[in-house]
């Protein structure tokens, strides 16, 4: 009976640790609820210089949207893959959102120099961005198609990423 119990304890402290529906979407066993829902515009400082929102960014193409920071290993590795695939991909019309979660200008340009990545970068310095987004942790991809619309929240690229965007596949979430 008393690891019934624990079980129940530990089991509710779990859940409602979880905090909101959105980041607790995120694991695996739950859909996220964003899936399906437009996807919040922000406007952000970018590393190119000005404020940019990413509605404009997007200009009504389907998007790659990802939360990352120059400290997490797994980003740094999803950012290599995405970099040397950014020819390709936006050759397909699709646009990639990179949004830096908490650092500075200076920190994420001379990460970027020093790894050879040319792609530009929303800079979410208070990770308010990411917060209304419900990013749990890093690195989150958030696939949208061209209405805007969350097809699916990853947490590295799928394989079919493409067909994810262009409304060719099956929605993950």
């Amino acid at each position: 009976m008393k690891s019934l119990t624990r079980i129940f304890v530990l089991s509710c402290l779990f859940f409602g640790a979880l905090g909101s529906s959105y980041a607790s979407g995120q694991f695996f066993f739950f859909q996220n609820p964003m899936v399906g829902e437009v996807a919040p515009d922000f406007i952000l400082e970018t590393l190119n210089g000005g404020k940019k929102s990413l509605e404009e960014f997007r200009d009504g193409d389907p998007a790659i949207v990802f939360f990352w920071a120059t400290w997490c290993l797994h980003c740094r590795t999803q950012l290599k893959e995405l970099n040397d695939s950014a020819a390709e991909i936006q050759e397909k019309g699709i646009k990639l959102v990179l949004v830096d979660l908490g650092e500075s200008s200076s920190q994420v340009r001379a990460y970027l120099k020093d790894n050879g990545v040319s792609l530009n970068v929303f800079l979410d310095k208070t990770s308010e961005i990411a917060e209304e987004y419900g990013v749990v942790g890093i690195p989150t991809f958030y696939f949208l198609d061209k209405k805007g619309i969350i097809q699916a929240v990853e947490h590295d690229i799928p394989e079919n990423h493409e067909a994810l965007l262009l409304g060719k596949g099956d929605v993950a979430g």
